[in-house]
């Protein structure tokens, strides 16, 4: 494949260009002790919603406006499954009971939160299943309009007595790959604003190994599913148990090669067509090499496009060697272990398709887990899926967990916060590029001013408002269990 590798503008960028006169509004641990990386939505130009994880099964849900002001807090109970816009209003979808050893129950709740107030409007259980087996929820509410619930049941049992961490390494050892990845029931629910059901169907059963599912902003499902070497998807249209069509992806993968896949073969849904899916992954290809494919299913033709690239050793040196720094005073480009790259990110914004990659190293010991996360390599096609651009964001990062990248669009403009360590110091690099022509517009580091240096940034849960944007950092209190100080920092576009 042509590679067409756009540069950023030289002039634009000294390397702590980000370093402003006066240091950016901060709240310094805005909240304390938060269990996990919180997660964040858009509710309007000037609201944000954050989740906070306050231990197993309590939750804070709290929005946040433009200027950093708590408008309300509102505890909920159970594990957070999803928490989203729908009809106006909040949807938290909970998990009722939560352990280390056995995981989510499979008795789920929503909850649906006044947004002016955050006051709880209704609490609803909308799923009480049988407890023996592993289960696996899905939230799909599209831009907000639509609210379907889906829970797959696998052939692992839930009695089995170990961490959940140990379950996912022996599947990902191939032990329980099978039990894993087998369906005994496929539940669908619709509901309305009232969370009353208004469809309820169980999907048809396969027999081919579970992939992954996504839903279009109509509510129609598409399910992957692998089958002798054969990765098929089928589309079903809203509130039908029945496939409507079946359409084969254009990649023939080993049964060998497939559990080194994980979760990594990403389906996007076309939001302008509801019968376009997008979908990608990184594979090992019958040559033995490692290759991107990216391909466009449309279930209204049966038309099938793919692209692939293959990622060489040769191949990426070509691509770093290619790349002029935005300035001397950034890391030399590195995009790591070609066999460590996976595709992180794809999604169609406006008339650009848009697929992310890094390659990541896990280095582990018996009380040590260290994670390091190379540049961000950013593939910009258009809807046919031809390769318009190449786009390197040169920062990397050793940490004990794999740090969130976040990426936002708006007015044809791509945002990406991503985490780059120097001297011993975290940065939350800021780029941004026009996906019109893929000229990056602006590329630096915030400041860390009044901000620990070993505090890195939460790229998925920052606040994206009308006028600017506030990134939340991560001060790690405890040496031996993940929790977390907050801070949120105001920045301008």
């Amino acid at each position: 494949m042509k590679q067409k590798l756009v540069i950023c503008l030289l002039a634009l960028l000294p390397f702590f260009a980000a370093a402003q006169d006066e240091a950016p509004p901060l709240i310094k641990d805005f909240y304390e002790g938060t269990h996990a990386i919180p997660e964040s939505f858009i509710l309007n130009d000037h609201v944000n919603i954050m989740e906070f994880k306050n231990g197993s099964e309590d939750y804070s849900i709290m929005a946040i406006d433009d200027q950093m002001q708590t408008l309300w807090n509102t505890p909920i109970q159970g594990n957070v499954i999803n928490a989203s816009k729908f009809k106006d209003k909040v949807l938290v979808v909970t998990s009722t009971e939560f352990s280390n050893t056995r995981g989510n129950n499979n008795t789920f709740k929503a909850y649906l939160l006044d947004p002016s107030n955050g006051k709880i409007l209704i609490e609803k259980v909308i799923f009480d299943g049988p407890q023996e087996y592993l289960v696996f929820p899905f939230v799909f509410t599209g831009e907000g309009n639509i609210f379907k619930f889906a829970v797959r049941q696998s052939g692992f049992e839930r009695g089995l007595h170990v961490g959940l961490m140990d379950v996912f390494s022996l599947i990902s050892l191939n032990k329980y790959y099978k039990q894993y990845r087998e369906t005994k029931d496929f539940d669908v629910i619709d509901f309305n604003e009232k969370l009353e059901p208004v469809t309820k169907i169980k999907v048809a059963k396969n027999a081919g190994s579970f992939l992954d599912m996504t839903a279009n902003n109509q509510g129609d499902l598409f399910i992957n599913w692998f089958d002798n070497g054969s990765m098929n998807i089928l589309r079903y249209d809203s509130g039908k148990s029945n496939p409507s069509s079946q359409l084969a992806c254009n990649i023939t993968v080993e049964d060998a090669v497939l559990h080194q896949l994980n979760d990594n073969i990403l389906l996007s849904p076309s939001k302008k067509n509801s019968n376009v899916l997008y979908y990608s992954l990184v594979f090992r290809n019958a040559d033995k090499e490692m290759e991107l494919g990216i391909g466009k299913l449309d279930f209204s033709t049966g038309k099938k496009q793919y692209e692939n690239e293959l990622l060489t050793r040769d191949a990426i040196k070509s691509l770093q060697k290619s790349y002029v720094p935005v300035n001397k005073k950034m890391d030399s480009p590195d995009l790591g272990y070609v066999r460590g790259l996976d595709v992180r990110m794809l999604s169609e914004f406006g008339d650009r398709v848009v697929v992310s990659l890094t390659s990541q190293v896990v280095t582990a010991s018996s009380n040590y887990v260290s994670v390091t996360e190379y540049n961000v390599l950013l593939n910009a096609y258009d809807t046919d899926l031809k390769l318009k651009y190449q786009q390197l964001v040169p920062t990397s990062y050793s940490a004990s967990i794999a740090l969130p990248i976040g990426y936002h669009y708006h007015n044809n403009k791509l945002y990406v916060i991503s985490n780059d360590k120097h001297r011993l110091t975290y940065y939350a690099t800021y780029s941004v590029f026009d996906l019109a022509t893929g000229q990056c517009d602006k590329m630096y580091p915030l400041t860390k001013r009044k901000i620990g240096s070993d505090d890195a940034a939460a790229g998925s849960s920052v606040l994206w408002f009308e006028n600017d944007f506030v990134v939340p950092y991560l001060d790690k209190k405890m040496l031996s269990v993940s929790k977390y100080n907050v801070s949120l920092q105001q920045n301008s576009y």
